[in-house]
């Protein structure tokens, strides 16, 4: 590992490729992609900054570092910090995004302990047959996009003096209807941001936090298989294989959160030009994450 910082921008992409074998320099050769050559930060990258920065903190208020994770990690935070500060939020952001981004995973969080599980899914449950209807269903169920911006925007402003969520985003999170895909992911993260808030104990039991992500990573767990048998799955799904593997990571499921993921995902960097932002954002998270569970 190391902590002395990130790469430079004229560095060669032979030099980046030697120095991104390691989870730590990972992160810091996607944090360097951040910084190189932009003025301003998209929503994703935001939000992504965003996650890591409380999945480091939260890690360090429930495990005691070593003197040298500490290093690492404080590294870490004023890196992004750093970035933040720098680069302007994209000024073509709505008023909803904004809205996310200004509350989500800085206020009123709560603070839960990380832990890598493993066993807790069903690894065996039968994919051939999703698998053959796959591409007809991926898009289908919800919540959709706005749906999915209007409940995460309900959850991060949640009133902690009444903690009443709308009933739309009730509906939203435990709606039972078949989703797949970004739909199914969507569902997953919001849920996950909700279990992160103080208001959290007063909406629901914590056992039904857990249950409910669990079902819902069984099923996105089924989908991954179903890509993964698929001749050109990885090659056509690797964004949502990504960001199926970051959230469903987020619980702790080793299922998700492994090292034949993270080598994986690492082989997708030899070609530079099937990368794209948003990938590199799940990217950031994923590694930042296996880099405080797998450590």
């Amino acid at each position: 590992y190391i902590i002395s910082g990130g790469l430079h921008c004229s560095e060669s992409n032979e030099t980046t490729s030697e120095s991104t074998t390691q989870l730590s320099q990972r992160v810091y050769g996607l944090l360097d992609k951040l910084s190189c050559g932009r003025t301003s930060l998209h929503a994703s990258a935001k939000f992504a900054l965003l996650l890591a920065e409380f999945l480091i903190k939260q890690k360090m208020r429930y495990v005691a570092p070593t003197r040298y994770d500490r290093q690492l990690y404080y590294h870490l935070l004023h890196r992004m910090e750093q970035l933040k500060l720098k680069l302007n939020i994209n000024s073509h952001l709505s008023a909803l995004e904004q809205q996310i981004l200004d509350n989500a995973f800085q206020r009123n969080v709560l603070l839960l302990p990380p832990s890598l599980r493993y066993g807790a899914l069903n690894a065996n449950a039968d994919y051939e047959a999703l698998a053959l209807k796959y591409e007809r269903v991926v898009n289908s169920g919800e919540p959709n996009r706005t749906e999915s911006d209007l409940c995460m925007r309900d959850i991060v402003t949640l009133n902690t003096k009444n903690c009443q969520l709308s009933l739309n985003c009730l509906r939203v999170l435990t709606s039972e209807a078949p989703a797949y895909g970004y739909q199914r992911t969507h569902q997953v993260l919001l849920l996950y941001m909700l279990q992160h808030h103080k208001c959290a104990p007063q909406l629901s039991p914590p056992m039904l936090y857990e249950q409910l992500g669990k079902s819902h990573c069984n099923e996105i767990l089924r989908e991954q298989n179903a890509i993964r048998s698929l001749a050109l799955g990885l090659g056509k799904y690797r964004d949502l294989y990504l960001e199926q593997a970051t959230i469903c990571a987020l619980y702790g499921f080793n299922e998700f959160l492994n090292w034949r993921n993270v080598l994986e995902i690492d082989s997708w960097y030899a070609d530079e030009s099937e990368h794209n932002e948003h990938v590199n954002d799940l990217a950031l998270v994923f590694y930042i994450n296996a880099l405080l569970l797998l450590h």
